[in-house]
């Protein structure tokens, strides 16, 4: 993959100094954000940006944490800030919290120190500038799969999170599977060795159409990154998860055989087969189709791990030893997204890194990148971020 050349900042005018955070802060050694709330704070200030499809499930998980208050919320689209106030007065009658199509206002408050975090839900295209924005503010981000469209975009948003890493902001990546209890449970067995040499991963995203309500830009590869980067990139982390490593070189095939043109414009992929190896000899067969049939055998999510010990399900959880007897993993229930935002939320409270930050998503999201090259081109493609 080639580098795209970097893309200046418009928000390249604001300084990188935080703000002090006072006695509080001092007394303690706690990091601050440029807004100003300290690690330990009681009310955490977050504005939600891009309060569709997406936003509008993470906007309740959040308000479901304890000491949580959504300050504002912005989109373009006024029934989603419609629907979104509604939420929040759902749950806080008397909130009032800033109502704005302009990303700037958001901005703004952190400048003013009335914003500490903002949560990006914005379509895949105005991910890296809204990231940046933030990161440069001095927030604190949970931004939304994937990182960037490009090589060039990712590495901004990586490079701007690791100075905010430096500032005491956290960043966090919406790879909510990272804090599912049953791929942790898995991916223990994996690290403990008890699950033996990984060999092999088989994983698959096979959907029954394409996705209900989705809006234009989906559609559009220039600004969905087409199925891989603003859907797959999910598995390709786990993958990455699995082997502790990202992919050495990827191959594949894929295109549009069943979706022709429907919706009309469409420019991304309704299906498409990959080849994965990793640095350890590990391979992965990984396939998505826009158009599985209703039944198990074709449709639905999985990543199956070959172990000289055990097989692993990590989607559900379950794992079988070499007679093919069931081996529990005593993994436990839970939604990951509200895990996921719960942690995140615990994560800036007490000033830790997220498990699902700014190099994690950087190598899902060029793992992605690279898998996409290998399509386009019909070639075997090496790692070269």
């Amino acid at each position: 993959m080639t580098p795209d050349a970097p893309r200046q900042s418009d928000l390249s005018r604001r300084q990188f100094l935080v703000r002090s955070a006072g006695i509080a802060g001092a007394s303690f050694g706690l990091g601050v954000s440029r807004g100003g709330a300290a690690h330990g704070a009681a009310e955490l200030r977050v504005g939600f940006l891009g309060v569709g499809e997406r936003g509008l499930q993470l906007l309740p998980a959040f308000l479901g944490c304890e000491g949580v208050r959504a300050a504002a919320i912005a989109d373009v689209a006024p029934p989603n800030r419609a629907r979104a106030l509604d939420v929040v007065r759902q749950r806080a009658p008397d909130s009032q919290p800033l109502v704005t199509e302009s990303a700037e206002r958001l901005l703004e408050l952190v400048d003013r120190g009335a914003l500490d975090a903002i949560v990006i839900a914005t379509p895949p295209f105005r991910h890296a500038e809204h990231a940046v924005a933030a990161l440069r503010a001095g927030a604190h981000v949970y931004l939304e799969k994937p990182m960037g469209l490009t090589l060039a975009e990712s590495t901004e948003i990586r490079d701007e999170a690791r100075r905010g890493r430096e500032r005491g902001q956290v960043f966090q990546l919406g790879f909510q599977r990272r804090y599912n209890p049953r791929y942790l449970a898995g991916i223990e067995a994996i690290r403990s060795g008890r699950a033996g040499e990984i060999l092999f991963v088989r994983a698959q995203w096979h959907n029954l159409g394409d996705p209900a309500g989705r809006k234009a830009w989906y559609y559009q590869r220039e600004k969905s990154g087409d199925l891989l980067l603003e859907q797959s990139c999910h598995q390709l982390d786990v993958c990455n998860w699995v082997f502790d490593a990202h992919p050495a070189r990827a191959c594949g095939f894929g295109g549009t055989n069943r979706f022709v043109d429907e919706p009309p414009g469409r420019t991304i992929r309704d299906h498409y087969g990959l080849t994965l190896e990793y640095p350890c000899g590990g391979k992965v067969s990984y396939s998505q189709v826009s158009y599985a049939i209703p039944d198990r055998r074709f449709s639905g999510v999985y990543e199956l791990v070959f172990g000289t010990r055990l097989g692993i399900d990590l989607w559900n959880g379950l794992a079988w030893d070499r007679s093919g007897k069931t081996v529990s993993l005593g993994a436990p229930g839970g939604n990951d997204t509200r895990i996921a935002v719960e942690s995140f939320v615990d994560h800036v409270r007490r000033g830790e890194e997220s498990r699902a930050g700014a190099d994690v998503g950087f190598e899902a999201t060029v793992s992605a990148l690279l898998c996409l090259e290998a399509l386009d081109t019909g070639r075997v493609v090496d790692w070269h971020a």
